[in-house]
């Protein structure tokens, strides 16, 4: 865990995330897979590849549904292309 000036958990590792298309909710797997408006709580993956089959998965697919969703990197929230 990692703390910014203010004492707040922030994320300085360059990994990737699922996020809403206004990068305000992020999916997490903790404690069960939901939706999180807390960057440092978002399921990261080392590649694209890695995160595209997390969407795959059926249960991902039942909760995202028709929400628009990105990859974008964890430290700097810039869209992957």
């Amino acid at each position: 865990m990692i703390l910014d000036m203010e004492g707040c958990i922030t994320t300085t590792i360059h990994k990737i995330c699922i996020s809403n298309s206004n990068k305000k909710l992020f999916l997490t797997v903790h404690p069960k897979l939901k939706w999180t408006d807390n960057i440092s709580f978002a399921r990261t993956f080392d590649s694209e590849n890695e995160a595209l089959e997390f969407l795959n998965f059926p249960l991902v697919r039942d909760l995202i549904e028709t929400e628009l969703t990105m990859l974008i990197w964890t430290d700097s929230k810039q869209l992957i292309l």
